[in-house]
């Protein structure tokens, strides 16, 4: 079963283009933030936005309005329209295969305007961009990195299809693997005796890395024979019926680029942080304080 993980959130949020209506909730650097860009950043109707989410969201553009000019100014980062429509149409596609939704559902269901895709396009084609620069000042990974990696999570990182029969006890586990070796298909069980959202595809759970299950799971998966049934192992969700169909472990050169991707990112992270903490920021004292400690926003008014 996998673990509830935490959903990826985007470091940073673009605003929309609006008209400048609405009078000005902040300025970054002698640049404008109207209220009503702010308030465009959501789906709602603006009257029903409370005091701490309109801090939330002026807090993202603030960081929008300093990354944005630093990445132009800094290393003549500036998006295309090409570039950020290539950008939408690869997001659409990776929401809705992850959500099996239309985009247009989904912003709905997260109360945002369909609009925000272009914004949002465009702030990833700047990190791309950013990830691009900082690269070559990046320590490059060895194989002693990567084989230190492989042997700190052996498991995590190897990717497997798997399905899965998820009952509440071990003897309705036993009874379900005794139908299995009757001749019963494991999907056809899975289907009429599973109690979780993939019993209605036969227990797939897809092919995914290991890392994303709970350690019961993950290290039955990891030493199960393909294409055997194991035995019934007990997890925090209940019972399971494992069947691996494939397993198929990272080469030492797909590691280390990994490893690199993440010493890159931490240089990028490392300069927006600089970039924002510097930054010369007033705001409108009835939409919240500026503060850079713990970590830059808008600190919603207590009134």
């Amino acid at each position: 079963m996998r673990k509830t993980l935490p959903l990826v959130v985007l470091a940073l949020v673009f605003a929309a283009c609006s008209s400048g209506a609405g009078g000005v909730a902040a300025t970054v650097n002698g640049i404008d933030i109207t209220v009503a860009e702010v308030q465009a950043m959501r789906a709602t109707d603006a009257a029903t936005v409370d005091k701490a989410t309109f801090a939330t969201d002026l807090t993202d553009a603030i960081i929008d309005r300093a990354v944005v000019n630093a990445a132009k100014v800094e290393f003549s980062i500036e998006p295309s329209e090409s570039e950020i429509e290539v950008k939408v149409q690869n997001l659409r596609v990776q929401i809705e295969e992850a959500r099996g939704v239309s985009v247009e559902e989904f912003f709905a269901t997260q109360n945002l305007p369909i609009e925000r895709l272009h914004a949002i396009a465009n702030q990833q084609v700047v990190r791309d961009k950013l990830v691009e620069h900082f690269g070559p000042e990046a320590v490059p990974a060895t194989d002693a990195d990567a084989n230190l990696l492989l042997t700190t999570d052996p498991t995590g990182r190897v990717e497997a299809c798997i399905r899965h029969i998820l009952v509440p006890t071990e003897q309705e586990a036993i009874d379900a693997k005794g139908r299995i070796d009757g001749g019963e298909e494991f999907a056809d069980v899975a289907t009429d005796i599973g109690t979780d959202g993939t019993a209605a595809e036969g227990g797939d759970l897809g092919c995914q890395p290991l890392g994303l299950y709970v350690t019961e799971f993950r290290l039955a998966a990891a030493d199960a024979e393909i294409g055997v049934v194991t035995e019934p192992v007990e997890s925090e969700f209940g019972w399971h019926l494992i069947l691996v169909e494939s397993r198929d472990e990272p080469s030492l050169d797909e590691i280390k680029d990994e490893i690199n991707l993440g010493r890159v990112n931490q240089l990028v992270d490392a300069w927006l942080v600089d970039i924002v903490k510097q930054a010369t920021v007033t705001v409108d004292a009835q939409y919240g304080t500026w503060v850079t400690d713990p970590r830059p926003m808008v600190q919603a008014p207590v009134s």
